[in-house]
């Protein structure tokens, strides 16, 4: 194992900005990690759902490591997080959806010819021209050029030259890991790339595919279940072993003089920015950051305090919420829903608030139950806020005569921030964490949908679609291509183009490396993305070289959606 930990940020949340060393010395894996990585292994097609930073891409890249050592199977991992570039041809050319099936394709080439097994670069003509076809596209495509006369792949001729590299690597299968592979709220993209995951599912090949809670659309011919395994990348927060995961990771990528921050009386406060971060390795790592005020440029830190920590509690909460919010200012479609899914939250809060007044510590609720059936307008609201990680779907209830409810879990830092805990104006950090260790698992906050936004909701939760560019009217449906009242094809603004448009506010950084990003000559997120060796991020006060790198990564991240 290659140990060069010290080239990172110890703070680094994404394990693709990670070296193999670094993530296989920082990451430790609780049973059921280990459980969900041996499933990534091994046969048969799985799904790894997860909201971002829930560790998925954690956990396929060290299931991935551990094939390259071995014997039997060989791995092959693909990155999806670019689709959002391939968005403006299907504004522009009626090829569109075969020119991404290529795309999608012709990754899986370029991944399969990366592995890092010498057996796997065969010395054939067709071989070494067909990796080099297939970079020319992918990289042609993703700055929106299509090159001429393109070589074309199929599913049955990428499975063949898959199973030709198995045989020369002495392998006995295959398995592929497709790394953010929802592609996000586009819904043809979606169904297509699952379709294509569906083919390349064979005796000796196994896909697995990362993708968010709530927005996946899978093509029409793939059910879940059967052609594919749900596997959950999301923890409990309130599961022991997230916290002693937790633990053991800040063990790991801290000195030893910071870990000790967290020793003695401190180690309650601990647990409470772990059960803060609902599961979600990256929003804790986040929070410990903050709390130590560590200054990665410098390498300073403080010591952590409740204060610090409830600061630390709410700047994660309002990231979560620009997360969300965000997604309507990217994709205007989505703003009615975006405005009912904050009326939701503090419609779900105010009513476990009110239902944990009466309640002992040891008996709160954190999750709300609504009842079935649940119309589509309501059920596209929860969906979108699953997405952004403010609830998390548990499974459904029978409560008998009262009807069937489906369970949905507040994000722990929205409880806290909100106190729905309902524990007095300053409450501890030991009363906190017990409510969240102690409280009963079954326990929820029942309602209709009427009950959570008004009996009107339904008139509310409609899509923004884009009015017909020719004559103004309303467009009927998300999938009229045609006015209904002067017959013009219908168009729509490329989204992609739109996102790379957005201010630098619309990040996820601190607000003070906002401010310092004013002193330079960068206002928006494209402006970021084309300054690849960082050297207008550099000029901005007290941004570093790593944290150059952390804004860049940022503004990458937020374009993939």
């Amino acid at each position: 194992m290659v140990t060069d930990e010290g080239t990172g940020s110890i703070f680094e949340e994404r394990a693709e900005n990670l070296t193999r060393g670094q993530l296989e010395s920082w990451t430790t894996l609780s049973s059921r990690e280990s459980k969900v990585v041996a499933k990534l292994k091994g046969t048969g097609a799985k799904l790894l759902i997860g909201p971002r930073g829930s560790g998925k891409s954690t956990l396929m890249l060290l299931a991935y490591y551990q094939l390259l050592d071995n014997n039997e199977v060989l791995p092959v991992y693909v990155n999806y997080a670019k689709h959002l570039a391939v968005e403006p041809i299907f504004k522009t050319r009626p090829d569109a959806t075969e020119l991404f099936r290529q795309w999608v394709l012709a990754k899986v080439v370029l991944g399969l010819h990366e592995t890092e097994i010498s057996a796997l670069s065969p010395s054939e003509d067709e071989w070494v021209d067909l990796v080099a076809s297939s970079r020319e596209f992918v990289e042609d495509l993703e700055i929106g050029t299509v090159p001429d006369g393109a070589a074309r792949m199929s599913p049955t001729r990428l499975i063949s030259h898959i199973n030709r590299c198995i045989a020369a690597a002495g392998r006995k299968r295959a398995v592929l890991f497709f790394d953010d592979a929802a592609h996000a709220f586009s819904a043809q993209q979606q169904r297509e790339f699952f379709e294509i995951y569906r083919q390349l599912r064979t005796r000796t090949i196994a896909p697995k595919a990362a993708v968010y809670p709530g927005v996946t659309n899978y093509s029409a011919n793939m059910h879940i279940g059967h052609d594919a395994e749900v596997l959950e990348a999301w923890y409990r927060a309130d599961d022991p072993a997230f916290v002693e995961s937790m633990q053991d990771v800040l063990s790991r990528r801290l000195p030893v003089q910071m870990r000790a921050e967290f020793d003695g009386d401190r180690a309650e406060l601990l647990h409470y920015l772990a059960l803060a971060s609902f599961g979600l390795p990256r929003n804790f790592l986040t929070m410990i950051q903050e709390v130590l005020d560590f200054d990665e440029d410098e390498g300073s830190h403080k010591s952590p305090s409740r204060r610090h920590a409830d600061l630390a509690v709410e700047r994660n909460v309002a990231i979560v919420r620009s997360v969300f919010e965000s997604t309507g200012d990217k994709i205007p479609r989505y703003l009615n829903l975006i405005a009912e899914g904050r009326r939701l939250e503090d419609a779900f809060l105010n009513h476990i608030s009110r239902s944990n007044s009466t309640k002992p510590v040891g008996q709160k609720v954190v999750a709300v139950g609504v009842k079935r059936p649940i119309p589509k307008e309501f059920q596209q609201v929860l969906d979108l806020m699953a997405y952004a990680g403010i609830i998390r779907k548990l499974d459904s209830q029978s409560r008998g005569s009262a009807g069937v409810f489906e369970r949905y879990e507040m994000h722990s830092g929205f409880i806290i921030s909100s106190n729905a805990f309902s524990l007095g104006r300053n409450p501890s950090t030991r009363d906190i964490v017990t409510c969240f260790l102690r409280r009963p698992t079954a326990g929820i906050v029942r309602g209709r949908p009427e009950a959570w936004l008004g009996e009107d909701y339904r008139s509310r939760c409609t899509l923004n679609l884009t009015a017909c560019s020719n004559c103004g009217a309303p467009r009927v449906s998300e999938d009229a291509q045609f006015c209904m009242k002067c017959g013009r094809p219908l168009s729509d603004k490329s989204i992609y183009h739109e996102i790379l448009q957005r201010p630098l506010t619309d990040l996820p950084i601190p607000e003070k490396k906002k401010k310092a990003l004013k002193n330079t000559n960068l206002s928006s997120v494209q402006d970021v993305l084309l300054d690849v060796e960082f050297k207008e991020l550099l000029r901005g006060h007290y941004i570093g070289a790593k944290w150059a790198k952390k804004i860049f990564s940022a503004a990458e991240e937020y374009v993939s959606v």
